[in-house]
């Protein structure tokens, strides 16, 4: 099927150095129809708290839309949430005219997960329980959002073997299941980050989680891979696809000036 792909960064996130131009070629040689844009915005985290060049990047933008008709490049951002700077967070994300809000986490207690200092003292079920804690206050509190990312990225960098670093749905079950119900409830996307798969034998977040998603009502994804160079795009969508149909999950869904599209994942 026709890919599109909800999180992918440029050259204009400051952990990537894609051109725009080879993610444009990259798309059209992987069959992916449409991809949003997702640079990062991290006020307050200690090692990317510089934007990106918003009036560079949308002139970067329109160029390649012109030059690439047959593909659909859609803006967004990923918000790396931050209770502390919220206020500035928002004044950000309503300065732009964006397509699509996608809603992360990098930071709890100050600390981000990749950092060993985050599990310093902490067993593994305690440094992730903390980790669904802080993502549970940012899903219930940030103001407006389309999709949650990758729910369960502290165990993306996690000092653990392969196989345990996955979050789980037992690690923290009434803080998920709270998340959860909250997305359900609200119309609001869960987001299927397939850069899991490189490390682990699971996306971000994995079948448990997918499943208990659709069990609580949930009904929308977005496929993302978290490309941050251009040969990860769409980085194995199709096994995703298969993961969340197995889940009970039917819909997959774009954006278009923050208004959803809904897609049959089963197509």
């Amino acid at each position: 099927m026709p890919w599109a792909d909800y999180h992918v960064h440029s050259e204009y996130s400051f952990d990537s150095t894609a051109e725009l131009e080879l993610l444009c070629d990259a798309a059209r040689a992987k069959g992916v129809r449409e991809f949003c844009l997702t640079e990062h915005i991290d006020p307050g985290h200690p090692d990317c708290d510089q934007p990106p060049d918003f009036d560079a990047w949308l002139r970067d933008i329109a160029r390649c839309r012109a030059e690439y008709p047959d593909l659909c490049i859609r803006t967004g951002l990923e918000i790396g949430d931050n209770a502390a700077r919220r206020a500035q967070i928002v004044q950000t994300l309503d300065a732009l005219a964006l397509d699509f809000r996608l809603l992360s986490l990098h930071l709890v207690d100050g600390l981000d997960p990749y950092d060993p200092a985050f599990y310093e003292g902490r067993t593994q079920e305690q440094a992730y329980r903390r980790y669904v804690e802080v993502k549970l206050e940012s899903v219930l509190h940030f103001p407006d959002y389309d999709a949650v990312a990758h729910l369960g990225y502290c165990g993306k960098f996690a000092p653990y073997p392969p196989a345990l670093r996955p979050l789980r749905w037992r690690h923290a079950p009434d803080h998920i299941d709270m998340l959860l119900r909250h997305l359900a409830q609200n119309g609001k996307a869960l987001e299927i980050n397939t850069s899991g798969l490189k490390e682990t034998d699971s996306p971000i977040p994995g079948w448990d989680i997918l499943r208990r998603f659709a069990e609580l009502g949930g009904e929308f994804v977005t496929l993302a891979s978290d490309a941050h160079a251009p040969e990860y795009l769409a980085y194995r969508f199709e096994d995703a696809r298969r993961i969340a149909i197995s889940a009970g999950l039917k819909w997959g869904v774009t954006f278009e000036r923050r208004t959803p599209h809904p897609y049959r994942l089963e197509e």
